[in-house]
């Protein structure tokens, strides 16, 4: 699956979590909530991302959201069009009882995104 939407700004949770994320206007999808293995387009350089889609529960928000951690990045690029290739779903989207275990989960993820996208790097 490919999505196109315009990077805009967050609420910084990503940032203080120390994982900044990129927040996507990309409007419905058709793509089941989780976090995915993305491969990202920035100014015409592909790089590897962990995509989340859908509400973040713990922090107590349901609104609906399209976050990436671009791995190996940290421009912020707010009005630039980033370019998402959906290439395998790695977990459902779940609360955690603290920052703490959220960080680690997240250290989990970027692992397995690495290891999903080694292939065709």
């Amino acid at each position: 699956m490919k999505i196109t939407g315009k990077i805009v700004r967050g609420a910084g949770r990503g940032r203080a979590l120390g994982f900044p994320t990129l927040n996507i206007e990309a409007g419905d999808l058709n793509l089941d909530f989780g976090v995915y293995a993305v491969w990202v387009e920035l100014h015409g350089v592909r790089y590897k991302g962990a995509m989340s889609y859908g509400p973040r529960p713990t922090f107590e928000d349901s609104s609906i959201a399209l976050e990436v951690f671009v791995l190996d990045y940290s421009g912020e690029d707010y009005g630039e069009v980033a370019g998402l290739t959906v290439v395998r779903k790695i977990r459902d989207i779940k609360k955690f009882d603290s920052a703490e275990n959220l960080i680690k989960q997240i250290e989990q993820d970027v692992k397995e995104v690495r290891e999903v996208l080694m292939v065709g790097d």
